[in-house]
């Protein structure tokens, strides 16, 4: 037996209490989880199948089993619920968006405490500081922490061991203390000023740091100075990245609910009363029947790095299950929101805004690379079926090292093996301009007889550069009709502002084609990240085989700092004495080397 047979069979014995019920198929693995106060009339439900989403059809018509796990609370059943469907991931029941744990930063407990990353793993002895929205994010922070506070990163084992300092040491991003460089009181001056920064005592240690920087400065240690003045700088980084809540709850999350137009969950991350980022963990076009937000809520939690209070923005069905669970199980305290709370509609207002940039972003998603090919071709009114788009972008590292890219989508995706870079040698942005390397490109790109054409072109820019592209495909001879589009960057960077641009139509609105708009900024962006990803190589690779290889004196880091100042080596070859004092770490020594070198 097997769908409506055995839901039939198994509603004779069903209990009428509260408790868990199990599909499986016939691997005896979970394919639904359910929870109900009267598991029996829950289960009659599923019998009326024309009735049901198409997602409950297919599971009803593979189910060969079902199983009951009694509670004896409606609350429990709940918890339980959620425990199983954290464990076995069953594949038609309602899942989160994202899965995933968040990083967080700790700081070690011992004589000389270790800042790192991490995820799960750490005592309560140890300082914790997020979660953070990316570990992209927290590296940058732990790096920024390293340079101003110089606090150690490496492992027990690494820093027991080690007889001399490490290249972080070098970099002033350690102050070493795995060989004594720095004595155990002044190291945990260090630690502590780092942990009142993260519990936002800013103020405190920016005008610590100010009157240090003040302090070097008369005393002539200008190299001293400049390091805290860079810290200060670094610091502010950190500052901007975060909005200030202003709150009498400075530690919480905070879940916004919307159940209007579609359904949706995002839980913002406040600590110390400030706003480090947030993450939308479900969203649906539709509300499902079996759409439960409490245990969406609980499923969260379960792996996720717990607050010790969470406001949720309104009153939930089974809100009073879950404020009793998340209270006796995980110490949390879970409250509504509230107009008594300072600054509680300044977090209200962020985490909505947050909430709706990320939905648009959901409803940008197609089904499959042909559904959206299809798209673009009756969006743009394409005789022929579109087969192959195309986008461009160019990119320097300072006004050197010239590269542009285009990437490739296809019906198979993006095509790695068809993207193309160009690199321009001895190319000055200053001297010729972006525009003139655009067409140096499209110039190269349809110069070949055997070329394939793409039927779609995406630029970076806006008309001007759709003009330099189709002058180009006029001059190479091409009788094609292709389709040229140009994306010009919104206010601020922001994607939501970008602007869109057809060769005779200025500002064409994409509001109504969220999936085409998602997919030309995407490919905008691969496109991007590809001409990024080279310049920087060019710079790298210039670095490793540059003329100041073989002068005494000058280190990796001082061979960097040149070549970042002055761009390129051509550059470089023709700096003066002047040029070279601005070099942060360079003595008269080196600097005489380096002229040394420069006049042969």
């Amino acid at each position: 037996m097997f769908g409506l047979e055995i839901l039939k069979s198994r509603l004779k014995d069903a209990p009428k209490t509260s408790g868990v019920y199990l599909f499986k198929n016939k691997k005896d693995i979970p394919i639904y989880i359910g929870k109900a106060i009267n598991i029996k009339r829950r289960l009659s439900n599923y019998g009326n199948l024309p009735k049901l989403p198409r997602r409950l059809q297919k599971m009803v018509s593979q189910t060969v089993n079902i199983d009951f796990e009694l509670t004896e609370s409606e609350r429990n059943a709940l918890l339980l619920e959620a425990l199983l469907i954290k464990k076995f991931s069953p594949r038609y029941n309602i899942r989160l968006k994202d899965d995933k744990s968040f990083p967080l930063i700790k700081i070690t407990n011992g004589a000389f405490p270790r800042l790192t990353r991490f995820r799960n793993d750490f005592s309560n002895e140890d300082k914790v500081f997020g979660p953070f929205t990316s570990a992209l994010k927290t590296d940058k922070v732990i790096k920024i922490l390293q340079k101003s506070f110089k606090l150690r990163s490496c492992n027990d084992s690494e820093f027991k061991n080690r007889t001399r300092p490490c290249l972080l040491y070098d970099l002033k991003q350690c102050s070493a203390p795995c060989v004594s460089k720095v004595d155990e009181n002044e190291y945990k001056n260090q630690v502590s000023d780092t942990i009142k920064f993260f519990q936002g005592s800013q103020k405190k240690i920016f005008n610590k740091l100010e009157k240090q920087m003040v302090y070097f400065s008369e005393s002539q240690n200008y190299e001293k100075a400049a390091e805290l003045r860079d810290s200060i700088q670094s610091l502010n980084y950190i500052i901007r990245e975060e909005v200030k809540i202003s709150t009498q709850e400075t530690n919480f999350d905070y879940i916004h609910i919307d159940n209007k137009k579609h359904f949706s969950i995002y839980i913002g991350f406040i600590r110390y009363g400030r706003y480090l980022g947030g993450n939308l963990i479900y969203y649906s076009d539709k509300f499902e029947e079996d759409i439960d937000p409490t245990s969406l809520i609980i499923q969260f939690y379960l792996k996720s790095f717990r607050p010790k209070k969470i406001i949720i923005s309104k009153r939930i069905q089974g809100y009073n299950e879950l404020k009793s669970i998340m209270k006796e199980n995980y110490k949390i305290d879970v409250s509504l929101k509230s107009n008594n709370i300072v600054g509680i509609q300044k977090i209200s207002n962020l985490t909505a805004k947050r909430n709706d940039k990320e939905v648009s972003l959901q409803k940008q998603k197609y089904v499959n690379n042909q559904e959206i090919l299809n798209l673009l071709k009756i969006k743009f009114n394409i005789k022929n079926n579109v087969e192959r788009v195309e986008a461009y972008d160019n990119s320097f590292f300072g006004n050197n090292y010239a590269v542009a890219s285009y990437v490739v989508f296809n019906e198979e995706g993006f095509s790695i093996k068809d993207s193309r870079t160009y690199k321009f040698k001895d190319y000055d942005l200053k001297k010729f301009g972006d525009a003139d390397l655009m067409r140096k490109v499209f110039k190269s790109r349809f110069s070949k007889d055997d070329k394939i054409l793409p039927d779609i072109i995406i630029i970076d820019g806006a008309q001007p550069y759709l003009k330099i592209c189709q002058e180009a495909i006029n001059e190479s001879g091409i009788n094609e009709n292709i389709k040229l589009i140009g994306v010009s960057k919104g206010f601020k960077r922001d994607f939501r502002f970008d602007r869109y641009h057809l060769i005779n139509e200025k500002n064409l609105s994409l509001k109504d084609n969220p999936q085409i708009e998602g997919f030309i900024q995407k490919m905008r962006d691969q496109a991007h990240k590809l001409s990024k990803k080279n310049s920087i190589k060019r710079m790298s690779d210039s670095l490793k085989t540059s003329f100041l290889d073989d002068i005494d004196g000058i280190g990796k880091v001082k061979k960097m700092r040149v070549i970042n100042f002055f761009g390129s080596v051509q550059n470089l070859k023709r700096a003066n004495r002047d040029e070279l004092t601005q070099i942060k770490g360079l003595n008269s020594k080196n600097i005489k080397a380096i002229l040394d070198k420069i006049n042969g």
